[in-house]
């Protein structure tokens, strides 16, 4: 399959979500009994960044706090991420592992993370670390349970051939198992990436300050609409197009595997 609808597909599907985004946009808007002073149009945002005269300015105060964004994201995606596939891993290979995680993990997740913030802010500070806990558990769960899906997919019949032949039940799970897992593998990873960027926004309010969180909570007490949406807007079209690296990788390995991509 050439590189062209590898990636050909994730573009055109890049390009719809965004168009159906700024559609729905602005049909909100004009049916909508909001304040003009609140609200703005995707004309006022594209002025607020690229044509005002201090759209320099205006960028730089938009992409500082966004970059922080994505690296809080991407701290709470790994650590999402690894732990979901390590404990993944152990529940299939030991049903102690997940008698005793299981519980744990819905307990965590069931909780509003608006009221565990100020409890892991006070445990771990107001750091990298908070951000990756916080993240990380809005990854985690959806994560765990796709993996662990893929995981326990390995037909018997796969699994008596390779104990036939003397394998262990690890030599399944390296072999057969996680090979056969790659979609969902990749499907996890593709929700964890907005997952990821939800779980730092909120993060954010609690912690680091020049971050989208802090500066929408900011613009917001100081009537500055034009920034509140320009990071909306910058936020989430870095969530639609880190969405789409995600599912371009996952064409790319399923192709290489010979998996046919979706």
């Amino acid at each position: 399959m050439t590189t062209l609808r590898l990636v050909g597909r994730p573009v055109l599907n890049l390009a719809f979500v965004v168009a159906v985004t700024v559609g729905l946009w602005v049909l909100l808007l004009r049916l909508s009994d909001v304040s003009d002073l609140v609200v703005r149009q995707p004309q006022d945002v594209l002025a607020y960044l690229f044509t005002d005269p201090e759209a320099g300015e205006n960028r730089a105060g938009v992409l500082g706090p966004l970059r922080q964004t994505v690296l809080d994201a991407g701290i709470g995606f790994v650590a999402g991420l690894t732990a979901a596939s390590l404990l993944a891993t152990g529940m299939v290979l030991s049903k102690g592992i997940e008698a005793a995680s299981m519980p744990v993990v819905m307990l965590v997740r069931t909780v509003p993370l608006v009221a565990l913030a100020p409890i892991i802010t006070l445990i771990f500070g107001n750091g990298f670390a908070c951000v990756a806990v916080m993240s990380g558990i809005v990854v985690l769960f959806p994560a765990l349970v796709t993996i662990a899906f893929g995981l326990r997919s390995v037909t018997p019949q796969m699994r008596d051939v390779v104990h036939v032949y003397g394998g262990s039940s690890w030599d399944v799970l390296r072999r057969v198992a996680y090979p056969t897992a790659l979609p969902s593998i990749f499907a996890a990873v593709r929700i964890s990436v907005p997952g990821a960027i939800t779980g730092a926004l909120i993060a954010e309010y609690f912690t680091t300050t020049d971050s989208v969180g802090k500066a929408i909570n900011t613009s917001l007490a100081l009537y500055q609409y034009d920034r509140v949406w320009a990071l909306v807007v910058t936020v989430t079209l870095a969530s639609i197009v880190l969405y789409l690296v995600a599912q371009v990788c996952e064409r790319v390995v399923l192709a290489r595997f010979g998996a046919a991509p979706r």
